[in-house]
């Protein structure tokens, strides 16, 4: 059976994180498997990219499944038709066999986005923090830090998943729009372990508020001993915007309320 990889994009803020979970609970995954079992009238699973989390939203999360047969010319039109609100198909085309959304993918990334002054428009898409305090170019000065590989250990959920914790994060950068008002910080790595990002995102904005200092970060990085709680940034200001293919390179892609332009911090 011919092999389809499916690009789309959701608003995470009803569902209760990509992943399909017992007991009818909403997910993203339980949403399309839906859509496109009654679509092709036949039981169809399809594999993401990876887990996001309840509340966290995707601009570009690619995902494949089989079909028996190739799907129509107008088959956008019928996956969006279909589908419910908040989920949308972008493309789709045929891959090689035994192609995984997952396991093929070598780059993904990550943008965090918050800001200080409450905005009603902002509230599902960029999380309302604190920031009378923050120093944006101390932020920076410990994101420099991040970047390379390193052992994460420290900063996942549940770093005994995994079989290791070790991941090479190629950027990490702090942005600001114009006024100030909204930052966005990206990460960009190979891999992420579970709640790596919204960890991450934490600790780091932590030490732009003075909350902790980069030496603190740096240690558990280095040691791998975690804190009592683990804590971490809101969700809704969590996107990703990128995965990376042989056969599907495509630039990360911001929502468009998040479109710019941004400024780095240096």
């Amino acid at each position: 059976m011919p092999d389809y990889f499916l690009r789309i994009a959701y608003d995470g803020t009803n569902y209760r994180g990509y992943q399909w979970q017992p007991g009818g609970v909403p997910t993203v995954q339980a949403a399309i498997e839906k859509t496109l079992s009654q679509i092709h009238k036949t039981p169809v699973r399809f594999n993401g990219c990876g887990r996001t989390d309840a509340g966290v939203h995707a601009t570009q999360y690619y995902g494949h499944f089989n079909l028996e047969t190739a799907p129509p010319d107008n088959y956008l039109f019928i996956l969006n038709k279909q589908l419910p609100r908040g989920i949308s198909v972008h493309d789709y085309f045929a891959v090689q066999e035994n192609a995984h959304a997952r396991y093929d993918a070598f780059e993904r990334t990550y943008d965090y986005i918050f800001h200080g002054t409450r905005n009603a428009l902002l509230e599902r898409y960029s999380s309302l923090l604190p920031l009378t305090n923050f120093a944006p170019a101390t932020t920076q000065q410990i994101l420099n830090q991040l970047v390379g590989e390193h052992d994460f250990y420290a900063f996942c959920k549940s770093p005994d998943q995994h079989n290791t914790t070790r991941c090479t994060i190629t950027e990490a950068r702090l942005y600001a729009n114009e006024n100030g008002t909204t930052y966005r910080i990206r990460f960009v790595a190979n891999r992420f372990l579970r709640g790596m990002i919204r960890i991450l995102a934490r600790e780091v904005i932590d030490v732009g508020l003075g909350l902790q200092t980069t030496q603190e970060v740096l240690e558990k990085l280095e040691t791998g001993e975690r804190d009592g709680v683990i804590k971490q940034a809101p969700a809704p200001g969590l996107f990703l915007t990128g995965v990376r293919y042989e056969y599907a390179n495509r630039e990360a892609e911001l929502p468009a309320i998040h479109s710019g332009p941004w400024r780095e911090i240096v």
